[in-house]
C-alpha cells in the first residue's frame, strides 16, 4: 500500500488471504497428533512415535504438506511472484539483494515446515544405527525435496481455485480427521498400532470420496465460475 502501486496492493491482499485460509487446515492437521500424544511438546511427540505418525495420521500429514506449501507461497500456489505475470505482487518494488532476501525467506520457511513435519509425522530424530542428527537431517531434506519436486512438476493454479481448495476441501478433511481421531481415542485409549491400517484406509476413502463430492472441473467446483 505504501508503494502506491495497485499491483503490489492486489498481490499483497492475495497473499494475505491465502496465508490466513491455509492456517486453519495446518492447525487442524496438528491437532490430531496432539490428541494422540496428549502433549504439545515436540520432544514428547517424538518419544511417543514408536510407529511414525504418518501411518497413524496419514490424512493429517497430507493436509499439512499441501497447506504448508500454500502458506509458504510455494508452487503450484505461488500466486504472488507468478513468473507468468508482469509484476511480482508485494515485492514488485524490490530488486537485487532485497528481492533475494524475499526468496531466501521462502526457502527458509519451506525448510522449517519440513523440520516440523519430520518431527510431527516421521519420528523426528528416531532411527536405527545412524546418529539421531543424521536421521533428522535425512528426513528433513527428503521432505524439502518434495517441496522442490512439487514446484518443478505441478502447474500453477488460479487464486479462486486455491481458495476453493482450502475452504471446501482441506478444511472439511481436517475436521473429519479430528473427529475420527477423537472417536478412536475414546474407543481405544492406548491408540494401538494396528489402527494404522484403519487410518490409512480411511484417508484413501475420504480423499477420493470428498474429491468426488468436490466435483473438480479444472480445479473449480461446478458452478463456482459463475
Amino acid at each position: 500500500w505504501s508503494s502506491n502501486n495497485k499491483y503490489s496492493l492486489l498481490g499483497a491482499m492475495r497473499e494475505i488471504s491465502q496465508m490466513v485460509s491455509y492456517e486453519v487446515p495446518i492447525v487442524l492437521s496438528i491437532i490430531g497428533v496432539v490428541m494422540v500424544t496428549g502433549s504439545l511438546s515436540m520432544q514428547r511427540i517424538v518419544e511417543a512415535q514408536t510407529v511414525p505418525f504418518i501411518l497413524l495420521q496419514p490424512l493429517g500429514f497430507i493436509i499439512y504438506l499441501i497447506a504448508a506449501s500454500a502458506q509458504n507461497n510455494r508452487s503450484p500456489m505461488d500466486l504472488v511472484e507468478a513468473e507468468c505475470e508482469l509484476v511480482a505482487g508485494f515485492h514488485t518494488e524490490y530488486s537485487g539483494m532485497k528481492f533475494g532476501l524475499f526468496y531466501l525467506n521462502e526457502y527458509g520457511s519451506a525448510f522449517a515446515a519440513s523440520a516440523i513435519m519430520a518431527t510431527l509425522f516421521l519420528g523426528g530424530w528416531n532411527g536405527p544405527l545412524l546418529p539421531p542428527y543424521v536421521w533428522f537431517a535425512i528426513k528433513v531434506f527428503a521432505l524439502f525435496g518434495m517441496f522442490v519436486w512439487m514446484r518443478a512438476t505441478l502447474p500453477r493454479v488460479r487464486i479462486d481455485q486455491v481458495m476453493h481448495f482450502g475452504w471446501k476441501f482441506l478444511l472439511p478433511l481436517g475436521l473429519v480427521n479430528v473427529f475420527i481421531t477423537a472417536a478412536e481415542i475414546a474407543v481405544w485409549p492406548d491408540y494401538p498400532w494396528y489402527l494404522l491400517f484403519l487410518n490409512m484406509a480411511l484417508a484413501v476413502v475420504l480423499i477420493v470420496g470428498w474429491a468426488g463430492m468436490f466435483r473438480l472441473r479444472g480445479g473449480v467446483p461446478v458452478g463456482a465460475e459463475r
